[in-house]
This record gives structure tokens, sequence and C-alpha cells, in this order.
């Protein structure tokens, strides 16, 4: 539960028609604030669950990108320190017992405190970075 200031708990229910003769009579001035809020941030990022349900990585939490190559259905964790790496990037990493460079696929990203790793971090592969269209082209000068 969020706790509010004494400004914020100001609230009233209204009961009657959506109409000119049901609204209050400061409703022109609330709709033209919550016009203005949704006209500055977009109607879609205030609403986009993938934007309000994200889980904030804490500064001591390690990131583990689940990978998947050339559309496999086994996926491997990878540590990053990116925090601008999102699902459905293609990101380079070293891969194989030789770490060849491999372009693969984030198909999942997690956040786990030292205490919680899934894997060991030293044992652990890291992301090189992320793809630029030359890692998809290499012809492209």
């Amino acid at each position: 539960m969020t706790s509010m200031s004494n400004t914020t708990k100001n609230c009233s229910t209204i009961a009657g028609s959506y109409d000119k003769n049901g609204l209050p009579e400061d409703f022109a001035d609330f709709a033209e604030t919550v016009f203005d809020f949704i006209r500055f941030y977009g109607l879609g990022e205030i609403l986009d669950p993938s934007v309000y349900g994200k889980v904030k990585r804490r500064k001591s939490e390690y990131i583990f990108c689940s990978v998947t190559f050339d559309e496999g259905y086994k996926s491997y964790y990878y540590l990053t320190d990116d925090d601008s790496i999102e699902i459905g990037d293609f990101v380079l990493v070293p891969a194989g017992k030789d770490n060849h460079e491999a372009v693969v696929e984030v198909v999942n990203i997690e956040y786990f405190s030292e205490e919680n790793v899934p894997l060991p971090i030293e044992k652990t592969k890291r992301i090189i970075r992320k793809c630029t269209d030359e890692d998809f082209d290499p012809l492209v000068a």
C-alpha cells in the first residue's frame, strides 16, 4: 500500500449523470489537468503493463539474461551489467568450449541477489554487447 500525504487524501464521490448537468463545477479544470498529463507522458506508457509491471533492479543485484541460440528451445543464462538490454534484443556472447562469438536472442531477464544466483558468478559467461546492424550483415560498411 502506498502512503499518501494529507493533500492527496482529499477525494470526493460524485453521483449523477455524466453530462454538463451532472458534473462538478471544476470538472473542466480536472479534465484539462488529466488531458495535459496524458498528452505529455503518452497514454500508451501509462497503461502499458510492460512499463508499470517491470521490476526495477537494485544496484546490488546481478542481471541474468536467458538467451536462445538459433531459435532453439533451450535457454542459457548469461550475465550482464547493461541495464538497457531488453527481452527480444539480440546480443553477442561467447559460446561453446572455444568461446566463439555467437548472436543470440534475449528471451528473459531476471535479477538475483548474490545469495540467490542460479549459477556461480565466476562460472557464468558474460554478454559481450548488444548487436549492431553489422553483426547481422558484415558486408554493410
